[in-house]
């Protein structure tokens, strides 16, 4: 064999050598090297998300007196019972501050509203009547309630008074206010009010001797 052709077998050889110690020692390092790097970005990408969390949990911490100022504000909005007198008077206080010449209130029974929120709702007609500028107060003043209500319906009819020339205004509306959904234990439905039944009383035991 001439010293060429050992030469080449040589190189051959030590080629060989290198691609085996390539595929079995380098790629495998390689390959965990590329998982290490992308834990790597994945870990920092949830850092990133970690400190995002926790900017915004301090911020609400820092701010937790006005936040609790601002529920206790909204609950008084949707009170945990109907309290339809209360109701009454507020929109009777407001017919009488914007000078209207008539009010009335008719509320119906309570029920779950159809949105499905977790409230009971409490429709009510509302009517009232008088001058133009009068009416519009009452609507203005009805919005500035210290009580959630939604008006799904609202009518003004002007009718113009054949001696006076005066318009006067007659306003008629369908309004919806809210309160807390009474919680249930029992999964039944009061069928008088749509709202969850109370649970059943608990028998006294019976007197021992």
């Amino acid at each position: 064999m001439s010293a060429r052709v050992r030469m080449i077998l040589s190189l051959v050889g030590i080629l060989v050598v290198l691609l085996a110690f390539f595929f079995l020692f380098i790629r495998p390092r390689q390959q965990e090297l590329a998982r290490v790097e992308e834990s790597i970005v994945a870990e920092e990408a949830r850092t990133q998300q970690l400190q995002t969390e926790l900017a915004r949990l301090r911020d609400l911490q820092a701010n937790a007196p006005a936040l609790q100022a601002e529920l206790a504000t909204i609950r008084g909005f949707v009170p945990e019972d109907d309290q339809v007198p209360n109701f009454i008077f507020l929109v009777q206080d407001a017919a009488n501050e914007a000078g209207v010449d008539f009010v009335s209130i008719t509320p119906e029974l309570p029920k779950p509203p159809p949105e499905g929120a977790a409230l009971a709702e409490i429709r009510a007609q509302i009517g009232a009547g008088g001058g133009y500028f009068a009416v519009q107060d009452f609507l203005r003043r009805l919005h500035a309630l210290d009580r959630a209500v939604r008006i799904d319906n609202l009518t003004l009819t002007g009718t113009e008074d054949a001696e006076t020339g005066e318009v006067r205004i007659t306003m008629t509306s369908a309004a919806r206010i809210f309160f807390e959904l009474p919680a249930a234990t029992t999964g039944t439905v009061d069928p008088a009010t749509g709202l969850p039944a109370a649970p059943p009383a608990t028998p006294a035991p019976a007197p021992t001797t």
